[in-house]
């Protein structure tokens, strides 16, 4: 086991913060961050090209996937990201000549990764049929077609989807539906047209909405946003039109982007041996719901029907929140330093799922690494973004427990590095922190 000692140090230093009494690291964690500023999270993505398509706020930034790449793109390598998201690695790596493959298990982000990656590539050679669709669809917006057509729109789906939930006034409904119907109609056969301008609508729906989404999606509350007027055919017309332009804007060639797996946990052959590198950002052990986050684009895109499709995307991903536990759900690995951690959150008086959530988290990770090793060529790297967390007073190093993991499964730990400072909802001091590490058996 790992014996590095900067745990009970770190943990002593957090005031009302249950200190274990084990040492987990030989050297401190390094209080550092050696990015040259560089965040990861989405919050510079969001005004790039390609990138900006979809706001999604667990994303990471395209600075930083651009700065890892560097080295990487100058072998030709091939790169895997696990927990792909809205696909910023790959967008990365396609735009910067290096071949990669991603994993999703929510079907909506899959569609924006693989719109922002494949239906870009399709759509620069057919970039004629592209530009005359998209201003046809832009005109049916403006027109009295559109208007008359609104009308008729049958709302039966959306409430039974969230009986008495609100989310839309009735008249922004009809408009974002009787959008993505004319998306249809205009796309044809063309699969790759209609994710673009599917996108283009999907993207607006929370904006469009009654609700707004930060860390999670909710309600908005009286007086927030009031002065914002909402324009359901200016809002789609508008991210369309800088979609269309952001594609013709790209020069050079893109590299090809695959779809390995919806569950990183389960290994698919085929793909054994044949990464040089993983970049990816797994879930946080902090709660986010990430399936309930995304619940209105997964109706409107077809994927669910209504929110009683949650709980089985919840029971099927990698345990990071309280809806991911379930008494079904078995442990399959964990180690003393674990199980010290759930023993002090049994004995915190808290909610006791909390316990079981820490137990199936790092079960559920000790899975996803242990795909990982063996997609992997011998000495290729893998980079983890990731952060700590804090629950009843107990303080848990994400980070040093997966770096632990991964020394276990064969990877040697190369470095970890401070990228941000955070705080828990108590305000005490946590941190996010990349892992690099390296295959050496």
């Amino acid at each position: 086991m790992l014996c590095l000692e900067a745990l009970s140090r770190l943990g002593s230093s957090m005031p009302g913060t249950a200190r274990l009494e084990l040492p987990l690291f030989e050297t401190d964690t390094p209080d550092r961050c050696d990015l040259g500023g560089l965040g990861i999270t989405f919050r510079d993505s969001k005004d790039l090209p390609i990138h900006g398509w979809y706001p999604y706020v667990e994303g990471f930034s395209a600075a930083f996937i651009r700065n890892r790449l560097s080295g990487l793109r100058s072998r030709k390598g091939s790169l895997y990201d696990p927990f792909g998201g809205s696909g910023t690695v790959n967008v990365e790596a396609s735009h910067h000549g290096v071949n990669s493959s991603f994993s999703e298990l929510n079907p909506f982000m899959r569609l924006v990764a693989e719109t922002k990656t494949s239906s870009v590539i399709w759509a620069r050679k057919n970039m004629k049929a592209v530009t005359a669709v998209s201003r046809q669809f832009n005109a049916y917006l403006a027109s009295k077609h559109f208007q008359s057509d609104c009308l008729s729109i049958d709302l039966s789906a959306y409430e039974r989807a969230f009986p008495e939930r609100d989310f839309f006034e009735e008249q922004h409904i009809r408009e974002l539906l009787a959008a993505k119907m004319a998306a249809e109609d205009f796309c044809g056969t063309s699969k790759q047209l209609y994710s673009i301008i599917l996108l283009a609508i999907s993207s607006e729906l929370v904006s469009c909405s009654n609700m707004t989404r930060r860390a999670d999606l909710r309600r908005r509350k009286p007086g927030e946003y009031k002065n914002r007027i909402v324009d359901v055919r200016k809002s789609v017309s508008s991210k369309l039109t800088r979609m269309i332009s952001d594609i013709t804007k790209i020069s050079g060639d893109l590299s090809e982007v695959n779809f390995v797996s919806n569950d990183a946990r389960k290994l698919d052959p085929i793909h054994e041996g044949r990464f040089d590198e993983i970049i990816t950002s797994p879930p946080y052990l902090n709660g986010t719901n990430y399936f309930r986050n995304t619940k209105i684009e997964l109706w409107f895109t077809g994927f669910i029907e209504s929110e009683n499709d949650l709980p089985a995307f919840n029971a099927s991903c990698v345990a990071c929140g309280i809806n991911n536990v379930s008494k079904s759900k078995k442990v399959s690995y964990t180690n003393e330093n674990i199980q010290k951690i759930t023993s002090l959150l049994k004995e915190s008086g808290g909610d006791q799922r909390i316990a079981r959530l820490v137990e199936l988290y790092f079960s559920d990770m000790h899975d996803v690494v242990q795909s990982c090793h063996r997609y992997l060529k011998k000495d290729g790297a893998m980079s983890l973004d990731i952060g700590d967390s804090k629950f009843y007073g107990v303080y848990v190093p994400v980070d040093q427990l997966l770096a632990e993991m991964c020394k276990e499964l064969g990877f040697e730990l190369i470095d970890s590095v401070l990228i941000a400072r955070r705080h828990s909802r108590d305000k005490t001091p946590l941190k996010q922190v990349e892992i690099i590490l390296k295959k050496v058996h």
